[in-house]
């Protein structure tokens, strides 16, 4: 697929704590959330293909922006839900 990136900086992001403390062994740090920063960007040509991943991605779903909201938490959602456009 591919795709063009609009700016260069994040439309958002999305923070949190983790129940847990993750250890980093490389590193040597305990690690205590985490960030996901989300980047505008548009589809130019194809799509999603998962023959070939590499990072054992499993399933793949186009989505409205109302089945979004059914499936993601209530607190991920309201983070999330102005970020996406209306059509």
């Amino acid at each position: 697929m591919n795709t063009w990136v609009v700016g260069n900086h994040p439309i958002g992001h999305y923070s949190y704590d983790f129940p847990k403390a993750v250890e980093n062994q490389e590193q040597r740090t305990k690690e205590l959330g985490e960030k996901v920063w989300f980047m505008k960007s548009r589809i130019m040509a194809g799509q999603a293909n998962l023959a070939a991943n590499t990072l054992g991605c499993e399933d793949f779903r186009w989505l409205s922006k109302e089945e979004i909201q059914e499936i993601v938490t209530p607190r991920y959602w309201k983070m999330c839900q102005d970020m996406l456009g209306d059509r």
